[in-house]
């Protein structure tokens, strides 16, 4: 989604690459960073928070580790401390980036939901909240309204085909014609052939997909087998730089890709102390991440839950051939080789 952010040039151009050639090295090489500098850090590089508020799905789509690994609690929410703390760190940074509402859960099905936007919205004005959802729990074009007035800037709904049916097209025609009556929206002929279709409710900006995931999704650090690749992963991944990661435990996760529930917690970076109101930014500069940061930087061939992973460069606007570009490449050993000096 980025109706309301539009960047020129994709992340590592504008970020690690850029004319000024400012990149921060403590990006890669940790160091113990002082509150001030973690919080700048932060506020310089990351232009994603997912901030999962819910546990539960009520759906199982065999393209998703919830296939496999639960998330049936309706009534398990983030802890009240944590998400206070997250929002006055928010708050203190002035972040005005993207917050996505949505990990693992469908955020709609949690009946706080309407009210926690209202909240993150008075602390973080600035920032654009989005979320993903299967449109499972909107009844009407009321429901979009409500949240437009609640503070959502976007929203991006998937026809998900049914629990352990594969993709096809005459049953995404029907879905998606059936969700446009739902919300009054006239579909064209082109909506239809793509199986798509965007608008405005108000200021909240719709978009409605039918996308195959199960041979465009991602392998989720290979827990899906089917979407495993043949190769390991040896392109750079961004990730761990632009976004940071957190569950509804508060937990800390490498990227959003990564899973996490109740008994599945293999990839858990680190977890956010309520108590520490620059918790999140000391999470951002830690060992943990920077080494992360640092084992993504370059062409090599990535190990453990990063090997099989499917992603390879989800910014906005990325020049075709990006990676394995020769002059790319020597930036990147660049950048490492000043590690040492």
């Amino acid at each position: 989604m980025s109706y309301y952010l539009n960047y020129k040039g994709n992340y590592w151009d504008r970020k690690v690459f850029n004319t000024q050639e400012n990149f921060d090295l403590s990006l890669l090489k940790y160091s113990e960073l002082s509150e001030n500098i973690s919080e700048q850090l932060f506020k310089k590089q990351v232009e994603l928070v997912c901030l999962e508020m819910s546990y539960y799905c009520n759906r199982a789509c065999n393209y998703c580790p919830v296939h496999d690994l639960e998330r049936s609690d309706k009534d398990l929410e983030i802890p009240e401390d944590i998400f206070v703390s997250v929002l006055n760190s928010l708050n203190k940074i002035d972040y005005k980036e993207r917050i996505s509402l949505n990990l693992f859960n469908e955020p709609l099905a949690s009946k706080n939901f309407h009210k926690n936007v209202s909240r993150i919205k008075q602390k973080a004005p600035k920032a654009i909240l989005s979320l993903n959802s299967s449109g499972d729990y909107i009844k009407s074009l009321d429901d979009l309204k409500k949240l437009d007035n609640c503070g959502v800037n976007e929203i991006l709904f998937t026809m998900h085909t049914p629990k352990d049916k594969t993709w096809n097209r005459e049953y995404c025609e029907r879905q998606i014609k059936r969700f446009a009556k739902k919300i009054q929206f006239s579909l064209g002929e082109n909506n239809i052939k793509n199986l798509h279709f965007s608008f405005l409710a108000g200021k909240l900006h719709v978009s409605v997909y039918c996308t195959d995931w199960n041979k465009f999704g991602n392998s989720r650090g290979a827990l899906l087998k089917k979407l495993i690749p043949e190769k390991n992963r040896i392109n750079p991944c961004e990730k761990p730089i632009r976004e940071f990661v957190i569950s509804y435990d508060g937990t800390v996760q490498l990227c959003c890709h990564t899973y996490h529930n109740k008994t599945y917690s293999d990839h858990v970076i680190s977890k956010i102390d309520p108590k520490n109101s620059n918790s999140i930014f000391k999470i951002y500069a830690s060992k943990a991440l920077t080494l992360a940061r640092k084992s993504l930087f370059d062409y090599s061939e990535k190990k453990g839950v990063c090997a099989k992973c499917n992603h390879y460069e989800d910014s906005l606007d990325i020049k075709p051939n990006f990676f394995h570009n020769p002059k790319d490449k020597l930036k990147r050993e660049r950048i490492l080789k000043s590690l040492n000096e």
